[in-house]
């Protein structure tokens, strides 16, 4: 899977700034993929200008043309490419530490707010486009299509007003919890990202960095979570879920294999005839 954060973030193909913490991109589409699998260890806002693509949660499709709004979890995800209209977009990449420290300089605005952390929400969130949202989309695009670099710290504070009406407008209160959810402990953000990522394929090293944690430390704090490995938990999720696609979907063998974390075919038949005492095929027509 692509690291969507690191390759923009090295990249020279796109206009780009770096202000603390967070990077701001104008993405255009210059690779003409059908899909791809990304994953970013920065949670992440887009801003669709032009064209049209989808983001596919492990249970949710979300399609986005000109004039809407996600914002993206850390973690992985499919998207796909139309191609009737060049795909344009205003990207803003947050880590953790800078959303943790804004809720600590702001907490009694956001305390004020009465907002509660999420239990969990699906790793996409699709964002209501308010009037002053819509404000910050065109400043934003604005500062990014100008001739010269704008001021750093104006761009900084613009975006630290955003994050301020995203906490304090009932309207946000989704986006808002999960935001607050990334000062709960680690063990609690561990399971958050397992439960949303385990479908893709993604290494142990990913799940880790995901986590902001060394692998070794992964490994413990799983252990102590799951009571399992992570190797051995994953593999029973999986296998779990492409139970439920074969029974309630109509999506090739293939590509419930794809999209429950099995790069190849034959090695999820092979897990799945392990497991069940059946191949994927006959288990569906079980089932049927």
């Amino acid at each position: 899977m692509l690291d969507l954060y690191g390759y923009l973030k090295d990249s020279n193909d796109f206009k780009k700034l770096e202000i603390n913490e967070l990077l701001f991109i104008e993405y255009k589409c210059l690779v003409q993929e059908v899909k791809a699998g990304i994953w970013s260890d920065a949670n992440y806002f887009v801003f669709v200008t032009s064209g049209k693509k989808m983001w596919r949660s492990i249970y949710n499709d979300y399609v986005v043309e000109a004039g809407d709004s996600l914002f993206v979890k850390k973690g992985a995800n499919l998207v796909h490419q139309y191609f009737d209209e060049d795909y344009c977009a205003l990207m803003v990449f947050i880590p953790d530490d800078f959303i943790q420290k804004f809720i600590q300089r702001f907490s009694t605005l956001i305390n004020k707010g009465k907002q509660k952390a999420n239990k969990q929400t699906d790793a996409v969130i699709r964002i209501d486009l308010d009037a002053y949202l819509e404000g910050y989309i065109n400043s934003l695009a604005a500062f990014m299509s100008s001739p010269s670099y704008p001021d750093k710290h104006l761009l900084h504070l613009k975006f630290e007003e955003l994050l301020l009406n995203i906490f304090t407008r009932s309207n946000h209160q989704t986006l808002a919890g999960y935001l607050l959810s990334l000062n709960k402990s680690q063990s609690a953000q561990l399971e958050q990202i397992m439960e949303a990522n385990f479908a893709y394929c993604l290494n142990l090293e990913q799940y880790a960095a995901l986590c902001h944690m060394s692998l070794s430390s992964f490994k413990r704090c799983f252990q102590e979570l799951y009571n399992t490995t992570p190797g051995k938990w994953l593999a029973e999720k999986r296998l779990a879920f492409s139970c439920h696609l074969l029974k309630t979907s109509d999506k090739t063998i293939n590509q419930i294999g794809f999209e429950c974390g099995f790069e190849e075919p034959s090695s999820f038949i092979r897990a799945f005839k392990n497991r069940f005492a059946k191949t994927p095929l006959q288990y569906r027509e079980h089932n049927q």
